[in-house]
């Protein structure tokens, strides 16, 4: 059990070996995160206490490759799938010279890149890792990622910039390998069919489905786009796929439904730039059973992930130009479906208010990214507040279930749920709803 504290929330940075690795490690009492600098600037574990998101392959854990070893014959059988968290460009392809020819990538993919520590204090732990430039792109990238203190938000600041002779024209691809590996008593490992990924879909969207097969079979069950209404659920059941989502969102959730533990993603969408592969701002990939991919039979691999992956825009990009893309990671306890995320926690059932004879009933079933507490305030026509109460002290490890009954103060017109942290400033609403 993760005991937590206000000292407990203090950012460390740690030099450590992680599986044999050189890496480091940024944590605060309630959350890690393991940056490993030699295997393409990954991150390779991102945990709440003790719960792990993040896929490894352990077979290739501690192992480091010449580029020559990484490169191989160019195929996916040579590629050093180690899993974690890469940012990659895109679009992926092999047609032509403006598309990237992999994985296997033995600079951007599994080069080693430098680490540098940018901040280390008490309320954040900065570091940033740095490709070499790649002559097939054209491209560097920069990956810095902070923990903040206080709960489990980490941002990525990932930053691309073109330093070839000519202008060159990509998108920013981050990809995160979440683990979908169900353990038995035993020790044995299988896919978990409770591993879920949740993606808005947009109303009007440019897939006649709200997504779009890229790979695999385009009746795939995992696939389920009815989840609730403008939300795709794609649960695990080991069978290969990919599809892109045109989300204007801004967030995706991966939730263990067996342990509800719950990895959300918020990000920003650009309406008025274009994005690759028909518009994608979000994809998915599933391993398992299905067709080869270029001849290799992921069913055979017994490798149990799925990646939950966000594009920026395609940006051109003159010499010596940099784009950069921000995404923002997030942690708690929360069952599944995930029908919203914000920068306070993600939501389960929404808030929602109905009268009875004792009052208003408030109901509702969240997972809170931040230690602090939840204030319930009433609001009036003008979203001014009229009367407030703490309503639970909370933190990511515990799911916040709300049923309570409340007579509404004179005026009130809207019940709101009000994050603060812990020393009583507000941090941003949780969720809200008109009262009858």
């Amino acid at each position: 059990m993760t005991k937590l504290s206000a000292a407990s929330s203090e950012c460390l940075i740690e030099e450590i070996r992680f599986h044999g690795w050189k890496a480091v490690r940024l944590s605060n009492g309630l959350v890690s995160l393991v940056a490993v600098p030699d295997v393409g600037g990954r991150i390779m574990a991102y945990n709440l206490g003790d719960y792990p998101y993040l896929w490894l392959d352990r077979t290739l854990a501690g192992k480091l490759f010449s580029a020559e070893e990484n490169m191989g014959d160019g195929s996916i059988s040579a590629w050093k799938n180690y899993g974690g968290d890469k940012t990659w460009p895109a679009p992926q392809g092999w047609d032509s010279q403006d598309q990237w020819h992999g994985p296997p990538d033995p600079v951007l993919d599994t080069g080693r890149y430098t680490l540098e520590t940018v901040d280390s204090s008490d309320s954040s732990a900065t570091v940033r890792m740095t490709s070499k430039p790649d002559p097939r792109t054209g491209v560097r990238i920069s990956r810095q990622v902070t923990l903040h203190a206080g709960g489990g938000r980490v941002n990525l600041h990932l930053e691309m910039t073109n330093v070839s002779d000519r202008a060159r024209t990509w998108s920013i691809w981050d990809v995160v390998q979440v683990d979908a590996t169900r353990r038995n008593p035993e020790g044995g490992e299988s896919h978990s069919e409770q591993a879920w990924l949740y993606i808005p879909t947009h109303p009007d969207s440019v897939f006649e489905r709200g997504y779009n097969v890229m790979f695999g079979e385009e009746d795939n069950p995992e696939w389920q786009p009815d989840v609730r209404p403008d939300l795709l659920g794609a649960q695990y059941l080991y069978h290969v796929g990919k599809i892109g989502v045109d989300s204007t969102a801004g967030w995706i959730a991966f939730v263990n439904r067996e342990t509800d533990y719950a990895f959300c993603q918020r990000f920003t969408h650009f309406p008025d730039e274009a994005y690759p592969d028909g518009g994608a701002t979000v994809e998915c990939w599933t391993t398992g059973h299905g067709e080869p991919v270029a001849g290799l039979d992921f069913g055979k691999l017994n490798l149990f992930h799925m990646e939950a992956e966000i594009l920026g825009p395609l940006r051109k990009m003159a010499p010596g130009e940099t784009q950069s893309l921000d995404i923002d990671w997030y942690v708690a306890r929360c069952p599944g479906p995930i029908v919203n995320v914000n920068d306070a926690g993600c939501a389960h059932q929404a808030l929602q208010a109905g009268s009875i004879d004792a009052g208003i009933r408030l109901t509702g079933v969240f997972g809170l990214f931040h230690l602090g507490r939840v204030q319930l305030t009433w609001l009036d026509g003008d979203g001014v507040a009229v009367a407030g109460e703490t309503l639970a002290l909370v933190n990511p490890l515990n799911v916040l279930r709300v049923d309570c009954v409340r007579r509404p103060p004179p005026g009130a017109q809207a019940a709101q749920l009000l994050l603060r942290d812990q020393q009583g400033e507000p941090i941003a609403p949780l969720d809200s709803c008109p009262i009858q």
